[in-house]
């Protein structure tokens, strides 16, 4: 597939959604497609055959945005698994200047590298590694995206790993029918080994929904909006024991989203709103404090808040589409339905043109809503059955599960 200019924005912005501001000027489309030159022609050279070594987990281990939780959850579910891999933060390496050496954090060669970044992130990584410390190694890169198909650079940046991780069915999917031929495994996020869930009370006589949602990942795609209507149909009049948090990230991305959302909740005391980051901590509290986390989402690559609610005992009300029905399909009552449509969003993440995602049913949205809200019995009984989904589907994280995988292999024991 040609890159069109509208796919050139769309990478952009996608880009500026994802990377810290000190990071983007390597993200660039321009910047994108020399780094993948550079990573090309080191490889175009030959390269030895991976040995076993050491295990490196590259991300931007640090930061509160998703992709960082996810990184984090990565390391501690090979650590839970007994291996010890070296976590190596990427935001020192993007913020030096171009005419830094950069190194792996490896004392010797082989072994096995995941980059748990976006392709764009991994190749510029790749491409201000010194070659010598990565060429023979296995690279894994760890990929999350929210439509049926991945960019066409990102297709480009497969053939520069040994293997591609993706969080669900519906990501690996996506990499498949985007024309990749690097193997693709389906490694959901190993969310159980994250910090212990903050104890819920599914009995409690107050009734609060959350929503929550970074802005940079798309406001339209999150839905922020449609979770507003859905509570406010759902609950017409202001009440002391039922509420509506919203907890917004990057709220200065969008600022007519928020302008927007103020308006539609003008005069109902029932809905407060949270912005600003938070760790994974206050997110856990968030969670467990609530009733009900709603998502009206219209495409997610996995679903992490979702998979952390039900690990809390806090039924999470859901789009019936895309990443998290690989948990969420036994578990109709908390399915909304949709209908699939264009993509559309204002935001210009998305606009590859072809591609479809969800629109959700917001009356069947509402009469879920309601049946939760007045039965204790039933949200603690769905509550239990997503839990034990979400563990479940965490078998590829066992030490049997990877040591018959190449990873389990190459890793040296010493």
């Amino acid at each position: 597939m040609s890159k069109t200019p509208t796919t050139g924005v769309a990478l952009r912005k996608a880009w500026r959604a994802l990377v810290p501001p000190s990071l983007r000027k390597y993200g660039q489309g321009a910047a994108i497609a020399l780094a993948q030159r550079r990573v090309d022609a080191v490889l175009a050279k030959g390269e030895p055959a991976p040995s076993p070594g050491p295990l490196v987990v590259s991300g931007f281990i640090g930061g509160t945005k998703g992709v960082s939780r996810a990184a984090r959850l990565t390391l501690e579910g090979l650590r839970a698994a007994g291996f010890s891999p070296t976590a190596h933060d990427l935001t020192a390496l993007f913020a030096a200047g171009d005419g830094a050496e950069a190194h792996l954090p490896a004392d010797r060669p082989g072994g096995v590298w995941v980059l748990h970044v976006n392709a764009p992130e991994a190749i510029a990584a790749m491409s201000r590694v010194n070659e010598r410390d990565w060429q023979g190694r296995y690279r894994i890169g760890y990929w999350a995206y929210e439509l049926p198909k991945i960019p066409a650079q990102w297709a480009r940046a497969a053939r520069a790993f040994h293997e591609i991780w993706a969080p669900s069915r519906f990501v690996a999917e996506a990499i498949a029918a985007s024309g990749v031929t690097t193997p693709v495994r389906v490694m959901p996020h190993p969310v159980m080994l994250g910090p212990p869930p903050f104890a819920h009370d599914p009995m409690s006589s107050d009734f609060t929904v959350l929503a929550m949602g970074d802005l940079k990942s798309s406001a339209t795609r999150k839905n922020l909006v449609g979770a507003i209507e859905i509570y406010k149909r759902a609950f017409p009049d202001a009440s002391s024991s039922v509420r509506l948090i919203l907890k917004v990230q990057s709220d200065d991305a969008h600022p007519e989203f928020l302008e927007a959302a103020l308006t539609s909740t003008s005069g109902r005391g029932d809905i407060l709103f949270r912005t600003g980051s938070v760790n994974d901590t206050e997110i856990g509290q968030l969670i467990a404090a609530s009733s009900v986390l709603l998502s009206p989402h219209r495409s997610e690559g996995f679903g992490l808040s979702l998979a952390e609610a039900f690990l809390a005992g806090v039924p999470a009300l859901a789009t019936g589409w895309s990443g998290n029905m690989d948990f969420m399909s036994d578990v109709p009552e908390l399915l909304i339905a949709h209908t699939l449509v264009p993509v559309r969003d204002p935001s210009g993440i998305y606009r590859t043109p072809g591609q479809k995602w969800a629109e959700p049913d917001i009356d069947d949205a509402v009469a879920k809503l309601r049946a939760l809200a007045a039965s204790p019995l039933l949200r603690r009984e769905v509550a239990a059955r997503g839990r034990a989904a979400v563990h479940a589907h965490m078998q590829p994280w066992s030490r049997a599960a990877l040591d018959q995988m190449p990873l389990g292999r190459l890793v040296d024991p010493a």
